[in-house]
This record gives structure tokens, C-alpha cells and sequence, in this order.
């Protein structure tokens, strides 16, 4: 027992557990959070939430929650004042040239945060050494570059939707659900292809398999009709449904899994595009707030607005200063601390330690790195590695907006205040600057930041808080989907494999050892132990 339900005091905001971005009811009691809702919000969760979403409340007070700013003494950790800690940041940054400070992170900040980072790391310390995402995503341009489909539209009663990513019902539960209830009520036809059997095999009415690399194959066999004649009949079926679908096919395209080249990905999804003029694709992006991250120049070679380096004139006319060349993603990062390249790594709620694909890279990078400064809210495996820990705020313990990854910007609403002295992460992006001598231009409020985005960007043009504020906005507003230009993309050469090796294929899992999941008590004991299959 922990309130009567008079005790309760709620507001809508959204759920940053994944990319869906379902809207929720916070209940809170007495500076705590008690529980999560859903929220009917017709476009997205239909009040629907996975029980990652509904429980992740509980990981925001656990004992390993960072609540004031650490730095390392000897074989452990001393608290210290911010200022101390700033301090420390801003010395080691200042040392080292823009070339060897990488940031990798920020899909779990806010809008607001994750341009504050972008500026202060362009703009102020002059590195395109940024990536929200750790290695296991996918790139920018082709995020930017498809024809934008909403769920609603992959959805559409009795249309054709052909999937190329992850199982859904494990890493994007609800839109698993949405899909589901699209096929099984509405007459949608499903078209499914994976490396493995998963949650909407079942509901497909043609179900495709494929090995690591041969995605790229396997669509040139589907939009090819005399490739697909002279295929297996499975294929022959597919492509028939693709044929007859014409420009009203959408495509949900995304990474199946680790093993899964992001180029090949590409590859597939530019295909398709070229030969099917008239398809959206809906991106199954994973992290809460990746899209918006990279629509708030948290990428390497693009500014806020999806604006490339070689036109960043405007921006530098607004920050006063821009990188003229691309920077790395965050394996170049990782492999230059690696190489004793990097000095100063900045981590923005990222954990690559147990993230990156390649957990051999990260270890060396995270551990090459001349100083490392963690942002987060718990005790991570590379949080532990830091030399510098600032402790940043929560999901409800903050304001601003978040993007799903249709591109719609909705509401976050605080109901509670962190612990002890953190901090939003857009607020020590603004202090940081500060011990650097420079400014963001922010005296004290978030909103200053959304303002100043959406001033100075087409994508964000006309979705200021006002708009979102609006009664019959409460579902959100959709970025300009004006895809930028996107060339068409070579698929990658895969090894053959010789009749004695393997390849390994890691999958992810909605129950699992993730920061959030782990710390939450009503759902850390349904994670599976991990299993090998051997593919005969």
C-alpha cells in the first residue's frame, strides 16, 4: 500500500522506454511516483503500454541511483560540488583539441537536452565526434532520407505492409500490437521477413527467412518479378502482394538484430524506395529518443534540422562557430580510445560497456580514453570506468518534448524532483559551457532552448510549445517529413561462410538486463536466462 487514490496526483506526459513513444499517466504521492497508465492516444498506443513501459517508474529509486556529482580517488569515488566537478570537465576538455573528444549518447535525453549537447559540442568545443547512438542503430541519412509513414498509416485497414526488422513484439511491443490488431481485425496483409521465426510470424500471410548479409538479395527478389518467378514459391507470393500493392505498400525497416549490417539495411530499404516510388517506411528506431536526438544534431555530420556540415552557414551564424568536417560515430569513437586516440570521452546516459556490439571495442575504448565523463542516472557498468560522474535526472523528473520514431513531438511532464542534487542534462550542458567560456544563451528555463530550435530549423518550424500546449494536440505533432536527399545505397559483400564456421547472431529480449528493466522490481525476475541455438 502506498496511497489512496485521493492521495493521487497525475499528468500526462510519454513514455521514453522505447521509440514508440506511448502517452502515459504518472500518479504521484508525495514527491513519488506510484504507478503508469496508458493514455488513449488514437495515432500511437491506444492506451496500450508493455510492461517495460509500465513498470519503468521503479528504476527511479533504487540504490544505485546517482543523486551528487562523483570523481575518482584512488580505487574508488569521492562526492563532490558541481562546481568542483564541472570544473574538473571543463579542464580536461579545454586540454584536449575538438579531434580527440567523442560523445556517445543522448537517445535518452530530451529535445531540449539533446540540442543543448549538440551546440555545447559543436558549437562551443567544435567536435562532430557525436553519436546518440551506440553502434547498433542505424545512419541518420537514411533515417532523414526515407518517405515518412506514420503507425496509423502502416496500420491502414486492408493495406500492405512489408516488415524488415526486429521482432517487434520484443523490442517495440506496442507497435507489435498495433500490428497485430491491423491484420487480425482490419484486413491489413502482412508480408514478413526475418532471420528468425518471431512474434508476427503467425499473423503473416507469406513469413521469409534470411541469413546475416542476404537481405539486400532477398528484396531484389521481391521487386524483381522475374526473380521472384523463378524463386521459391514463398518469395513468388510475396512479390505479388508487393506488385499489387503498388505506391500504397509501407515498409517497417530496422536492424533484426546485432548482427545485422547497417548497410545492408540500407541497402534494402534504398531499393525499395527506387523501385516503388510511392512506398513509406516507417523506421523501427529502439531507444526512447533517438529520433529526436538526431533531428537535434546529436549525429556526426549533420546540425539540428538535418542540416549537413556543408551547409551549416546559417548555424554558425547562430552559434557563432561549427565543425567544417565530418567527426565519427561511435565505433570510430570507441576505436580511437582504443588507440590512445581520444582524450576526453563523454558518455550522455550511455552504457557501451554492455551496449556496443562489439563489447571487445568498447571495453578498450572506454578503458584508452584519457578522462571519462558520465552522465546518468545509475551505476553502470561504464559509468563505474569514469573518472567524472554528474548525475542527471530522470523520465518525471524533468519537462520538455520528446520525438518517437514517426518524427511526433510530444510532451514530457515532471511530477517528481531527482534525488539529491541531479540534474537535468540540459542544465549541465548550459554550466559545462560555462567553465569552457562560453554560453548557450539559456538563462533558465528549457523551453528557451525549444524555442531557439524551433526558430532556426524547417523540421521543428510551427511546433512550438504553444502548439503542443493546444487541446487537440495532446497526441503530439508531426515533424515536416520532407525526406532529404538519400543516394542509393551498394549492398555491403558478405564472406561466404566455410562448411566448419559460425556466425553469431545476438537478439534482443523485452525482459533483460538493461539499465532501466533490471532495476525494476516487478519485472527483473521475468528475464529469461540466455540461450544458444545452433542452427542445423
Amino acid at each position: 500500500f502506498k496511497a489512496r487514490p485521493w492521495d493521487l496526483q497525475s499528468v500526462e506526459s510519454t513514455c521514453t522506454g522505447c521509440a514508440v513513444g506511448c502517452r502515459i499517466e504518472i500518479d504521484a504521492s508525495r514527491n513519488h511516483v506510484l504507478r503508469y497508465n496508458g493514455v488513449d492516444s488514437d495515432p500511437v498506443n491506444w492506451s496500450w503500454l508493455c510492461d517495460k513501459g509500465r513498470f519503468g517508474f521503479e528504476s527511479l529509486e533504487v540504490d544505485d541511483r546517482l543523486g551528487e556529482p562523483l570523481m575518482r580517488s584512488g580505487d574508488g569515488y569521492a562526492p563532490v560540488s558541481w562546481s568542483e566537478a564541472l570544473s574538473a570537465a571543463g579542464e580536461a576538455i579545454r586540454a584536449a583539441s575538438p579531434r580527440s573528444i567523442g560523445i556517445i549518447g543522448g537517445s535518452r535525453l530530451t529535445n531540449e537536452s539533446a540540442y543543448a549537447w549538440a551546440k555545447l559540442a559543436k558549437g562551443i568545443i567544435g567536435t562532430d565526434n557525436v553519436d546518440a547512438q551506440v553502434g547498433d542503430g542505424l545512419p541518420a541519412d537514411l533515417v532523414f532520407g526515407l518517405p515518412q509513414a506514420t503507425i496509423d498509416e502502416v496500420c491502414k485497414p486492408g493495406g500492405t505492409i512489408l516488415y524488415l526488422g526486429p521482432d517487434p513484439k520484443e523490442e517495440l511491443p506496442v507497435l507489435y500490437l498495433r500490428l497485430k490488431h491491423a491484420v487480425d481485425e482490419d484486413g491489413a496483409t502482412l508480408i514478413e521477413a526475418a532471420p528468425a521465426g518471431n512474434g508476427l510470424t503467425r499473423h503473416a500471410a507469406v513469413s521469409l527467412r534470411y541469413g546475416p548479409g542476404e537481405l539486400p538479395a532477398l528484396v531484389a527478389s521481391l521487386i524483381d518479378s522475374g526473380a521472384a518467378a523463378a524463386g521459391d514459391e514463398a518469395v513468388a507470393n510475396a512479390a505479388k502482394l508487393i506488385q499489387t500493392a503498388g505506391d500504397s505498400l509501407t515498409v517497417v525497416v530496422g536492424r533484426a538484430n546485432l548482427a545485422e549490417n547497417p548497410q545492408s539495411v540500407a541497402a534494402a530499404a534504398t531499393a525499395i524506395r527506387d523501385a516503388i516510388p510511392g512506398a513509406k517506411f516507417l523506421v523501427a528506431l529502439r531507444r526512447g529518443n533517438v529520433r529526436g536526438a538526431l533531428e537535434a544534431g546529436l549525429t556526426p555530420g549533420f546540425l539540428p534540422g538535418r542540416v549537413p556540415l556543408s551547409d551549416g552557414a546559417a548555424w554558425k551564424a547562430t552559434w557563432g562557430n561549427v565543425p567544417t568536417e565530418a567527426g565519427m560515430d561511435a565505433t570510430g569513437i570507441l576505436t580511437a580510445g582504443a588507440e590512445g586516440k581520444l582524450d576526453v570521452l563523454i558518455l550522455l546516459g550511455a552504457d557501451p560497456l554492455a551496449d556496443c556490439p562489439d563489447r571487445s571495442l568498447a571495453r578498450r575504448g572506454v578503458a584508452g580514453a584519457r578522462t571519462v565523463i558520465a552522465l546518468d542516472r545509475f551505476s553502470t557498468a561504464s559509468v563505474r570506468q569514469a573518472d567524472i560522474v554528474l548525475p542527471a535526472a530522470g523520465p518525471s523528473e524533468v519537462q520538455g518534448t520528446t520525438t518517437n520514431f514517426e518524427g511526433r513531438v510530444t510532451v514530457l511532464n515532471q511530477k517528481v524532483t531527482p534525488p539529491g542534487t541531479a540534474r537535468p542534462d540540459w542544465m549541465i550542458a548550459v554550466e559545462l559551457a560555462w567553465k569552457l567560456g562560453g554560453d548557450l544563451g539559456i538563462d533558465s528555463e528549457e523551453s528557451e532552448l525549444w524555442a531557439e530550435l524551433v526558430a532556426n530549423t524547417t523540421t521543428f518550424a510551427g511546433v512550438g510549445l504553444d502548439v503542443l500546449s493546444a487541446a487537440d494536440n495532446a497526441d503530439g505533432v508531426l515533424l515536416d517529413a520532407t525526406p532529404i536527399s538519400l543516394a542509393t545505397v551498394e549492398a555491403p559483400h558478405v564472406s561466404p561462410l566455410s562448411a566448419y564456421s559460425l556466425r553469431l547472431v545476438v537478439n534482443r529480449k523485452l525482459y533483460d538486463a538493461g539499465a532501466s528493466i533490471s532495476r525494476c522490481s516487478s519485472s527483473s525476475m521475468l528475464a529469461p536466462a540466455q540461450a544458444l541455438r545452433i542452427s542445423p
